[in-house]
């Protein structure tokens, strides 16, 4: 759906979540999802632009993923002591926003390395 022939990135993600193809309503509500989770935390921003431009671009995307560790759904859930039966729920909210940030920190990485750091969002796309 939504892809002129072949499936866009977000129903193919539905797809591996639910077992069923999406319908292009399905689609477009995924990638408001996804763009809704995809800012990065402010903390992160100012490290990876505080990061020389010599570290070499893995390390930076390692570095800020784990930084974004600081806004797990699940690390609070297992410290507030939620019940193990609901761990999955937890996990896969974590899993999203690691999805849904992906996009956002590789071009971070990209803009610190070559450029300016500056990253310009547009939501008009696709994921």
């Amino acid at each position: 759906p939504g892809g002129d022939g072949e499936p866009i990135p977000e129903a193919l993600t539905w797809l591996l979540l639910t077992g069923e193809v999406p319908t292009k309503a399905q689609c477009d509500m995924l990638t408001a999802d996804l763009h809704a989770r995809s800012a990065l935390p402010d903390h992160v921003v100012a490290m990876m632009n505080a990061l020389p431009k010599t570290v070499h671009p893995m390390t930076q995307f390692a570095l800020g993923l784990q930084a974004c560790q600081s806004e797990s759904k699940f690390a609070k859930a297992y410290q507030d002591g939620v019940h193990k039966s609901k761990y999955w729920e937890y996990a896969y909210e974590d899993i999203i926003d690691v999805f849904a940030k992906l996009p956002e920190l590789a071009a971070l990485v990209y803009r610190n390395t070559y450029f300016d750091g500056v990253v310009q969002r547009d939501h008009s796309l696709d994921y």
